[in-house]
């Protein structure tokens, strides 16, 4: 690139950022003067000659922000591209920067209803439409679930549709749920039928963009550092003020991510000294305030490692303050491997799914699970055995089917060869 030539965007150009392919979209940023725009408009013509591909001007759109009118219609006329207005949607998502509302996520609602409406709901068994759940809808709004923090009212749609589903509603036929939609959401040890709650699995999916944050090098990471993070700490952000939707939401994540890293220090090469939370878990900033930075006499972007020397903890000893971490930090070894973040126990890694089980609420584990969901059930016979232990039969099975599980109870005690048995069992609810 020539130099003079061509600007960058403000906020692309601390990572040299001009532009970002995704399969055949090219999106392309640049500061909104003439000789950048003209740069950029060269270049596609020259791509047009040699390639014979010309851009697609009925496909392609401006974005201006903060740009005078005479300049904007200058820079139309020279492209002939159309002004687009935000907020527009890039890979499925809308791009915006305010609150997420209802109506925003109305395209992954009518995706999953249109999907529903597909299948014939009375050909399914409750065992068939609990495994298109699982299997199908659930997955259809993990992507939204990875980037934004959905509004409540749309996790209650969502979760509206799956329990409409599973209970065989369609058209005008409308039926009972037969069992509480929390029981339906808890694992199957604990009684429930493994259906994720859309709510915590939308926190778990959240923390993993912290984790990356945290961890990562990729590029969003990088630029988030650059523009939104700069020479601050992560920690210790403020989660107010002119900052977008889908950032503030990221922030106000911390504290429950806090309470489930674990941070090792190694040599303390890479870890702030005052703001990063590997003292037990976290940081000395806000244990003991600003007025410990001033007594060390050292600067606020200190790392770990200036506190050691010869492989030991070496404090200033200057106030009782800096004494008390003197002797708390004692029992934080010092080690030759590298600085790590890890998730609740050291040398594991971030997984969503363990992430999910840390946050959700829980519920004690019943002693029946193996009895109903062994290796070997049939799902069909499987899910009516659930329904009549939770007492969802029609009231003239409640009966019989009580007095089964009375006298069972007394004959199976579920180990780990007895499917055969299992399966006899189940077959009498199906």
């Amino acid at each position: 690139m020539q130099r003079g030539l061509f600007n960058f965007h403000p906020k692309c150009k601390g990572l040299n950022l001009n532009h970002l392919c995704y399969a055949d979209d090219l999106l392309i940023f640049a500061a909104a003067d003439l000789q950048s725009i003209g740069f950029i408009k060269h270049g596609m013509d020259r791509f047009k000659e040699v390639s014979g591909l010309p851009a697609g001007l009925e496909k392609s759109s401006i974005f201006f922000c903060n740009t005078k009118r005479r300049t904007r219609d200058h820079i139309l006329s020279m492209t002939q591209f159309r002004q687009g207005v935000l907020p527009v949607k890039y890979l499925g998502l809308p791009l915006i920067t305010s609150r997420l509302k209802k109506r925003d996520c109305t395209p992954i609602i009518e995706k999953i209803l249109a999907r529903v409406n597909s299948w014939v709901t009375k050909s399914l068994s409750y065992a068939g439409r609990l495994q298109l759940i699982k299997s199908t809808l659930a997955s259809m709004q993990v992507f939204w679930c990875s980037t934004f923090l959905l509004p409540a009212a749309v996790i209650k749609d969502c979760e509206r549709i799956w329990r409409s589903f599973l209970w065989g509603n369609s058209g005008s036929s409308r039926k009972h749920s037969l069992v509480k939609w929390s029981n339906v959401c808890l694992p199957r040890q604990e009684g429930g039928l493994g259906i994720k709650s859309l709510k915590a699995w939308n926190q778990a999916l959240l923390l993993k963009q912290i984790w990356s944050l945290l961890n990562d090098h990729s590029l969003w990471v990088q630029w988030c550092k650059l523009n939104l993070i700069r020479k601050h700490s992560f920690w210790t952000l403020p989660s107010s003020g002119s900052l977008s939707w889908s950032w503030r939401q990221i922030l106000l994540l911390r504290n429950t991510a806090l309470t489930h890293l674990v941070y090792v220090c190694g040599k303390g090469a890479r870890f702030s000294l005052w703001y990063d939370p590997w003292f037990h878990g976290t940081s000395i900033y806000a244990i003991y305030g600003h007025k410990v930075i001033y007594d060390a006499g050292l600067a606020n972007t200190e790392l770990v490692h200036s506190v050691i020397e010869n492989d030991q903890w070496c404090w200033p000893t200057t106030s009782p303050d800096l004494l008390d971490i003197q002797s708390r930090v004692q029992d934080i070894p010092i080690t030759s491997s590298p600085y790590c973040i890890m998730w609740e126990i050291v040398g594991r890694p971030f997984l969503t799914k363990q992430a999910w089980k840390s946050i959700r609420t829980s519920a004690p584990q019943v002693v029946w699970a193996k009895l109903v969901w062994h290796p070997s059930c049939i799902p069909k016979h499987a899910f009516c055995l659930w329904l009549a232990i939770q007492g969802a039969l029609k009231t003239l099975d409640k009966l019989l089917h009580r007095v089964i599980l009375t006298s069972a109870s007394c004959v199976f005690n579920c180990g780990d060869n007895e499917n055969v048995d299992h399966l006899y069992f189940a077959c009498p609810f199906a």
